[in-house]
């Protein structure tokens, strides 16, 4: 009797992930942007430090986008930013900025800032840059 119960139970459950599983696939983002080069660039944030992007469009799709993630000081963020602070907090520094580097391909893989997700490590970054190309892409629409 036991094992009809646990095998019912099984089953039930299986049917309940198969059934909340559904159709996962990812949809494309289609949206037309006016052809040319766009800058654009985020606020400050509490460290003074902001995102600035340049995005081309070609044939109403977006072709390139380069990044410049900027310091307090107005210098880009490279293998230097975050040494002041003790070793594990450099890590961590450098694994953002590291991270966040993928922002402008996945820009372009996937057509538009919507398309976009934030990769754990690079949040802050990450709400910088879409900011940015918000702004940029404004005047593309």
């Amino acid at each position: 009797m036991r094992k009809i119960l646990n095998v019912l139970i099984i089953f039930s459950l299986g049917i309940v992930l198969v059934a909340c599983g559904g159709d996962k696939k990812e949809e494309a983002i289609s949206v037309s942007y006016k052809d040319g080069t766009y800058q654009g660039e985020s606020a400050k944030d509490e460290r003074g430090g902001l995102v600035k992007v340049d995005i081309t469009v070609k044939d109403s799709k977006i072709e390139s986008c380069t990044m410049q993630n900027i310091d307090g000081d107005g210098k880009e963020k490279d293998e230097s930013y975050g040494q002041s602070q003790n070793e594990g907090l450099y890590k961590i520094a450098q694994q953002a900025i590291n991270l966040a580097k993928s922002y402008p391909d996945i820009l372009v893989e996937k057509g538009s800032p919507e398309g976009v997700d934030a990769i754990s490590g690079a949040t802050e970054t990450y709400k910088q840059f879409i900011e940015a190309c918000d702004n940029a892409l404004a005047g593309a629409k």
